[in-house]
Order: C-alpha cells, then sequence, then structure tokens
C-alpha cells in the first residue's frame, strides 16, 4: 500500500494539482479511502482541495468494491449508499455517478444503482458495441432502464485504455484530432486504474521520471482551444443523452477471455488475431467470450467462498432484524454492533480474491483468507446476537449439484460433501480462518506461453496485457495438474511402490474409484452428539470395496473421525487432507519432538500424533491415530501470472496419511483433529 502511494497515489495528485486549468473524474474505493485517511491524511487534504476548486468529481461505488451483480441484493444499495455518504462527510462531495467494479454489468443493475442516488456511470464501449452501436456512436452517453428505474451510461474507450500513457503523446493528439473533426460536441471517456500511472511495471519511470504525464497534460493545455477537459456531472448538466441503449451482460473485453476454460481461451485469442486480420478492430465486437459469474464455475474454491457469504449475509441480515424487534436499534451499543457486523460482511464481498485474469487475484492466498477472516468474524458476531450455539444445515448450499452438510458452532464451522465424501471447510470462527483454504493446481491459458516466454525488456513501456515476465527460468517444471479438487478427507487406494513425490507430481495410479465420486451422505444426532456418516461401495483394482467414515464433534474444537473399510485390499490406503494457514510458510509441523517446515516435502514412518503449529495465531492442530501410520506430506505451489509476471506460489501442503493394507474382509482406521490455542 506504501509502495503504491509513493509510486502512483500521490505523484498523481500532485501532478494534478500543478495542471489548475484541467479537470479530472476520482474514484477510491472506500477501503483505500479509510486508509489514506488514518495513513496519508496530507491526500486527503489534496483530493479536498480539488474538490473545492471544482476541478475533480469524486465517483461513488460499492464501498468494498464488490461486483455487484456477484453480491445479495439486499448488500447492493447498503454499500453505495455507505460510500456515497463518506465522500459527502470527509471530501465534502455529493457523488451522484459511480465506478462499476470491474465493469461487470447486468441488465437488472439500473434498479438498484438508481435507488441508491447514482444517475450515471461508466462502463466499456465495448458493452455498447455488443449492442450494436459503432464508433463513432459513442461520443456522449445514452439512457437505460430498469422497470422505469433509469440510468445514464458513459461508454469508456477501449483505445484510450491501451493508449494512455502508453503510446506517444503524437499517437493520442492524432487520434483527438480526428474525433474533433467530426464537428459537434464529441466525447471521450477514457477511465481505467489510478495505478497504471506508477504502479504496473516500469510506469513510475515512464510517467513521472521520464515526463510523460507532464508532457501529456502539458499537450491538453496547449491545445485547449479545440480540446476541452471536463467531468461527468459537468458533460451531464449540459448535453442531452445520444439515445436510449439496453446493454448485455459483459465486462471489459479481456475479462470475458480470461474467465473461458484453457483451451477455449487459446481459440478465443486465435480467433479474434484471424478476424482482426480481416476486419481490424470491429472484430473485438463481433467475438465474445464468456460471462464474469463463470468464474464460479471455473474455480469451485471462489464459488465456496461466494455462496458462504450469501449464507453469513443472511445470518447477519437475521441478527440486524432481531435489534429491530427488540427495539435496540438506535442506541448505542447497536449502532457500533451493526456498524461492524456489516462492515465484516462488506469487506467479505470485496472482489479481487473470487476471480483471476492478469492480476494474482484467487491465486494470491493472503486475498482469500482476507475474505473468509472477515466472512467468519461477520458470523461470529451474528451467532453471538442470535445465540446460536449449533446449526445444521443439509441442502446444496454451493449449488454444485451435489448434497452438503454444514455443521456450525459457536466456535467451529465444517463442510461435508457428497462428492468424493470430503471435507470443502473447516473454519475456526474466533480465529477468522479456514484451514482447508487451498487452491487446486490447474492449467491456465497462459501457461502455454511460458516456455515461449523470454526475460529480455526491449526498451518500451507495455500495457500490464502486454507485459509477460517470467519470474524463474525453471518455472516450467512446476507446472504440474491436480486431477481433482484439494479438499480434505479424500480417499485413495494406491500401488505399494507409491511414493510422496509421485502424488506430488500427479504421477500416480489411482486404483480405487472413491475420489470425486458420490458418497451417501446421513447426519444423525445422538444426544449431544451429532454425527455424519459419509459411505461408498465402490471398487478397488476390479474388487468390491466399501469405505464408511463417521464424523462427531465431540468437544468443541475436538472432531472425531472414524473409517470402516470392507472388501478386499492389499496394497495402499491414504487419506488425504489438504492444509493452509493463510498460504504462510512459517508453521511448523512437529513429529516426535522435531520440528520440520511446513513447505518441506517429507515422509515419516510409524507414527501415532503430529501436529501443526503457528505462533502468529496461537494455534496448534493436533493429528492422533488410534495405531501408527506413515505421514507423508509436500508443499502444494500454483503457476500464477500477476501484474508482475508469471510467478510460483505456496497455498499450503497436502498431507496424506499413509497405512499398508493387507486385508480380505474388514480394517478399521481412527484419529482425531483438535485445536488448541495457546492463549
Amino acid at each position: 500500500m506504501e509502495e503504491s502511494y509513493g509510486k502512483a497515489y500521490l505523484p498523481l495528485l500532485k501532478t494534478l494539482h500543478r495542471y489548475p486549468s484541467l479537470k479530472f473524474v476520482l474514484h477510491y474505493s472506500g477501503n483505500l479511502l479509510s486508509w489514506l485517511e488514518k495513513r496519508h491524511p496530507e491526500a486527503f487534504e489534496m483530493i479536498r482541495a480539488l474538490v473545492r476548486a471544482e476541478r475533480v468529481e469524486i465517483l461513488s461505488g460499492g464501498f468494498y468494491e464488490p461486483i455487484l451483480s456477484a453480491i445479495p441484493e439486499h448488500d447492493r444499495v447498503p454499500q453505495i449508499k455507505e460510500l456515497s455518504g463518506y465522500i459527502k462527510k470527509h471530501l465534502g462531495y455529493s457523488s451522484k455517478g459511480m465506478w462499476l467494479a470491474e465493469r461487470v454489468w447486468e441488465p437488472h443493475m439500473p434498479k438498484d444503482i438508481s435507488t441508491a442516488g447514482i444517475e450515471y456511470l461508466p462502463v466499456d464501449d465495448y458493452h455498447f458495441k455488443l449492442s450494436g452501436l459503432e464508433e463513432g456512436d459513442l461520443l456522449g452517453y445514452y439512457v437505460t432502464e430498469e422497470e422505469g428505474y433509469m440510468l445514464n451510461v458513459f461508454p469508456g474507450s477501449e483505445k484510450l485504455r491501451y493508449y494512455l500513457p502508453f503510446k506517444s503523446i503524437d499517437v493520442i493528439l492524432s487520434y483527438f484530432r480526428e474525433i474533433y473533426m467530426r464537428g459537434g460536441n464529441p466525447l471521450l471517456t477514457m477511465a481505467d486504474d489510478g495505478e497504471k500511472f506508477g504502479v504496473w511495471p516500469e510506469t513510475y519511470k515512464h510517467c513521472y521520471e521520464d515526463g510523460w504525464l507532464e508532457r501529456f497534460f502539458d499537450a491538453l493545455v496547449e491545445n485547449s482551444d479545440w480540446i476541452e477537459t471536463t467531468t461527468f456531472s459537468e458533460y451531464y448538466s449540459k448535453f442531452q443523452p445520444i439515445g436510449r441503449v439496453y446493454l448485455p451482460t459483459a465486462s471489459y473485453r479481456e475479462m470475458g477471455e480470461w474467465v473461458l476454460p484453457p483451451e477455449h481461451a487459446l481459440d478465443y485469442e486465435y480467433v479474434l488475431n484471424e478476424m482482426q486480420r480481416l476486419v481490424g478492430d470491429k472484430a473485438k465486437s463481433l467475438l465474445r467470450g464468456g460471462m464474469w459469474r463463470s468464474f464460479f464455475v471455473k474455480y469451485p474454491e471462489s464459488n465456496h467462498i461466494q455462496k458462504r457469504m450469501f449464507r453469513i449475509s443472511e445470518k447477519v441480515q437475521n441478527a440486524i432484524q432481531k435489534f429491530k424487534v427488540q427495539k435496540l436499534k438506535g442506541t448505542h451499543d447497536s449502532r457500533l454492533m451493526t456498524h461492524d457486523l456489516l462492515h465484516e460482511l462488506w469487506k467479505g464481498q470485496c472482489n479481487d480474491a473470487y476471480w483471476h485474469g492478469i492480476f494474482g487475484g484467487l491465486y494470491l492466498p493472503h486475498l482469500r483468507s482476507s475474505l473468509y477472516r472477515h466472512l467468519l468474524r461477520a458470523e461470529y458476531i451474528a451467532d453471538g446476537i442470535l445465540h446460536e450455539k449449533l446449526t445444521i444445515d443439509q441442502s446444496d448450499f454451493d449449488c454444485d449439484g451435489f448434497k452438503d452438510i454444514t455443521v456450525s458452532t459457536r466456535d467451529i464451522t465444517f463442510t461435508v460433501t457428497e462428492q468424493g465424501g470430503s471435507m470443502t471447510e473447516l473454519s475456526l470462527k474466533k480465529e477468522g480462518i479456514n484451514i482447508f483454504d487451498i487452491l487446486t493446481r490447474r492449467p491456465e491459458a497462459y501457461h502455454s506461453k511460458i516456455t515461449q516466454a523470454s526475460a529480455a525488456h526491449s526498451g518500451e513501456t507495455k500495457t500490464i496485457h502486454e507485459h509477460f515476465n517470467v519470474k524463474e527460468t525453471d518455472i516450467a517444471d512446476y507446472m504440474v495438474y491436480d486431477n481433482y479438487r484439494r479438499t480434505s478427507l479424500l480417499d485413495h487406494f494406491l500401488p505399494l511402490d507409491t511414493d510422496v513425490d509421485d502424488l506430488m507430481r500427479s504421477e500416480y495410479e489411482e486404483l480405487g474409484d472413491f475420489i470425486e465420486n458420490i458418497y451417501s451422505l446421513k447426519n444423525l444426532k445422538k444426544g449431544n452428539v451429532n454425527t455424519i456418516i459419509l459411505s461408498r461401495d465402490g471398487m478397488v483394482s476390479g474388487n468390491s470395496l466399501k469405505v464408511e467414515k463417521t464424523l462427531r464433534l465431540i468437544d468443541p474444537l475436538k472432531l472425531c473421525v472414524d473409517y470402516q473399510i470392507n472388501g478386499m485390499f492389499s496394497e495402499l490406503f491414504s487419506v488425504e487432507f489438504n492444509i493452509s494457514f493463510f498460504g504462510s510458510p512459517y508453521p511448523s509441523i512437529n513429529v516426535n519432538d522435531k520440528k520440520f517446515p511446513i513447505r518441506d516435502k517429507r515422509t515419516h514412518k510409524g507414527i501415532k500424533e503430529f501436529s501443526i503449529k503457528d505462533e502468529f495465531l496461537n494455534l496448534r492442530v493436533g493429528y492422533n491415530f488410534d495405531e501408527e501410520i506413515d505421514l507423508w506430506y509436500y508443499p502444494v505451489e500454483t503457476i500464477s501470472l500477476s501484474e508482475k509476471g508469471v510467478e510460483r506460489i505456496y497455498q499450503g501442503t497436502a498431507f496424506l496419511f499413509v497405512k499398508k493394507c493387507d486385508f480380505s474382509d474388514e480394517k478399521r482406521l481412527g484419529f482425531t483433529v483438535e485445536f488448541s490455542r495457546n492463549s
């Protein structure tokens, strides 16, 4: 954050102040504004000064930059109003426009946005072109509506997104002259990331040290007889809309490519290049990619977080409603608790970790764990208000077609699914951590470019879409893909000669049909003990075999697991757990009074217990087995793309409890997972 402030936010504001005749529109997310207010009040004062001079318009938006269509309807308007209120209180500006996070548009959105007091916003010109409009039709703004709720939409130029700040001033002025010669009062809108002016690779040197930004502003001033800078509010007050339009579901064009499955994304890129040779840039509006919501299909981990967020949002609403029923609303304590509760929920709706494109996004463990941290805190507060000690939800909560059971107590939440008879979440609410928050190793379209990439730099400043830097020369060796989603309590039947390297490289033989196949799912309650039974009649090496596993939460922080295996099998049986503590490499694995780094790859033979300790969280996770097992573990690392290039990221560690089996009838294996806090 400090680096971004020093490289982009502050120098951009300073540069704006030096050009008093130019006008601009600024949008800061609520979380960035809050940070600036606390850490850099000088920036706040600079923004206020620009507002007082009527040189800038401040755009509102969802306070924590959610994808509005991906959060519950009852959270959309309050998030926008919260940021509008913050801007009014702290910057003295009444926002009538907003920034739409990632420009993710769906046709029903005017109703919520208009209800929040917003009258206009920019989206990409791509949205308009998909409606059949041409480049020359987009030199102003249009009106759209839903159920009579009207909204004005400004088309943001994709060409200018790629031109600023990467093309020469002469090229940009030539384009402006071309538009000017059409006559009338044509408007060009460029709305894009402020970070591209200093934070994106090599842009600080380009914009400030080499002076591109000043040269550009100088050119605008020198040509002010035919170029005028303006704001949305000013243009909106002077000119009528060009017409009415209904925009289809869309985001910016590149997003539609990123959301596609890897092989289709490569096809899209190839076909687009071929079409551009025939019809030029018009090809971009003739060829469509996918829609943003398909990230929930591409990444089940994202889908899990989003569906949990919906359930927690429902709890939060119930908790707030309880305040109203008990007539506590309006008291100091209720206002404070409601504020904290809503903001924890809304922080868990921040869009970045729900998807992945050219930035790290979902692949960054600290972003995913941040969502869980805030959502679990919201759930913890809501549970306290609702006095909920135990809830059991039996449904397909993540809407993937498989039945789930979610058990939630005051301390812990865990979810099991019939797909693979696995556990998809095990969260500690007080610590705000899901220890199963790990990402599956899967192919991405840009992996095909890794072997072709070169670290050599041409000397030209490139856009983030053209910049492809590989951080490690041997990174291709780590491009390993999993055959199944990395959940926990997975059942492997393996040949005797299998070793930990085979599993780490995903080059092993699965003898059974238990991974990701359907288990029956039952929930029983005896007294105060809740029991979940998962069972499957499957096949191993051509023989019938039944696996039944029983889960009991026998203590607030102690989970008991019992396996009963019936059939013929005489090789290796293994139970897999995938564990992550914020994707941190610092916790230790403790075996036989010795400590080992969690990022190690190791095997330990004949053990009956081990633990994982995290000093930062003051947390210990202990595993205790009824009989000796072999412990195998290895790091799970992904290869992903961020703004600075292709990088290897540690996601967590895979633990396998391995037992050599030789039975023809029945075998039992039991263990407990227990959490303890050091303080």
